[in-house]
């Protein structure tokens, strides 16, 4: 099972991974999630520090780019889902009196109220809100999908994922992420499709994948735009996921 362990050298920290999945050593620049050093399961733990060594200078420039990159993110106005085209006002409430008086205030569908003092505390607010919503939109159309589809599965969660869109485990579990609110509808109906077609074959095999263009004629084109679709979630979500 992969894991992370923290590790420094130099005054530069990263957070080690070991990986499966992983045939070769490399270093990663994570989206406000510092730098990170992957290495396959029998890569010598004692050539890590050389590793990070020689790329030193790459990745201080990096997290320096970075650090900036935090500093000037700014909290939404508005937020925006391309899942329903939704745009909703985002009304910050920070005073102490006003978050005792409005506690228990019913929140009106049409704002979000958020209502927490502090640039994180409002974020991670922020993130609820869009898990939660995600909880609301998401069953119903996966249920769709499967009966149209034929394809069922046993259960549904929603989590915040730092680098899959969803997953399908052997028992017909399916996990899908949050961050899939800030996608077109129509790709996040061909996301539920692939993971569907997992219950038939826990792999990408030409099966697989001919089952999943059944379902999904232009299922390529969803492919690209699911990889290409990292720059369309908000940099605030991104700061709390990684942080």
């Amino acid at each position: 099972m992969a894991g992370e362990i923290i590790e420094s050298q130099s005054e530069l920290e990263w957070k080690l991974r070991i990986s499966p999945r992983a045939r070769y050593a490399r270093l990663l620049i994570k989206p406000f999630g510092g730098l990170e050093v992957v290495i396959p399961k029998r890569f010598p733990r004692n050539q890590v520090a050389g590793l990070v060594a020689k790329h030193a200078t790459w990745a201080r420039r990096q997290l320096a780019r970075q650090s900036k990159l935090r500093q000037s993110i700014r909290l939404p106005q508005y937020l925006s889902l391309a899942f329903d085209n939704s745009a909703t006002p985002v009304i910050y409430q920070d005073d102490p009196l006003q978050l005792n008086f409005e506690l228990f205030e019913e929140q009106s569908t049409d704002r979000i109220v958020v209502r927490a003092s502090g640039h994180q505390e409002c974020i991670r607010e922020l993130r609820s809100w869009i898990r939660h919503r995600a909880r609301e939109s998401f069953p119903a159309l996966l249920a769709q999908i499967s009966t149209r589809t034929g394809l069922g599965f046993n259960k549904m969660s929603v989590r915040s994922q730092k680098t899959r869109w969803g997953s399908c485990s052997r028992r017909g579990n399916i996990s899908l992420n949050d961050q899939l609110l800030f996608l077109p509808a129509n790709t996040v109906e061909y996301l539920m499709i692939h993971e569907l077609c997992h219950t038939r074959h826990l792999n990408h095999s030409k099966a697989f994948w001919a089952l999943v263009e059944s379902h999904c004629p232009d299922f390529r084109a969803h492919e690209k735009l699911l990889s290409d679709s990292r720059n369309l979630v908000p940099d605030w979500f991104l700061l709390d996921l990684y942080s």
